[in-house]
């Protein structure tokens, strides 16, 4: 037996309960949906943006803080779609994968995805190693200079 998709209604109204103070719509069969998360103590708060039309896979995007920082040597963002209008849409699996099915509740997978995501982009600011795991390699190298700026 196959699992049934989950409409957009549903989705929504499932993150609605599992996330009381978050916002959004459903509007001509996409959902639009806000919540804000804080992924350590010591973290920053982030929006994060889902949308979702069935048939199609879910978009996840941080809307602020905007533009996020990136790592020190770093020319973009880790594990994020490339787009040059400033959206920040965040790669959280590989579509064509099966990591993700219409028959899984956004709440319980996307947005934990997500906030997971936020976790490991904080340490890679800070130490420009990517411990989030997937694919690619998004390690920088950070370089030391002395107090001339030279090399060492």
């Amino acid at each position: 037996m196959e699992n049934k998709a989950i409409t957009p209604v549903c989705q929504f109204n499932l993150l609605k309960h599992e996330f009381p103070g978050s916002s959004g719509t459903v509007h001509c069969g996409t959902m639009t949906w806000f919540g804000e998360f804080t992924p350590s103590a010591i973290s920053n708060t982030y929006r994060l943006k889902i949308s979702y039309t069935l048939g199609a896979a879910p978009k996840a995007f941080i809307v602020s803080p905007k533009p996020l920082q990136l790592a020190e040597g770093a020319k973009r963002l880790p594990h994020t779609y490339n787009y040059k209008n400033g959206k920040q849409q965040l790669c959280l699996y590989l579509p064509w994968s099966g990591e993700w099915r219409s028959s899984m509740v956004i709440a319980n997978t996307i947005v934990h995805w997500a906030v997971e995501w936020m976790y490991y982009y904080e340490i890679w600011v800070s130490t420009g190693k990517w411990m989030g795991g997937g694919h690619g390699n998004w390690d920088v190298e950070k370089r030391d200079t002395n107090s001339n700026g030279k090399c060492i």
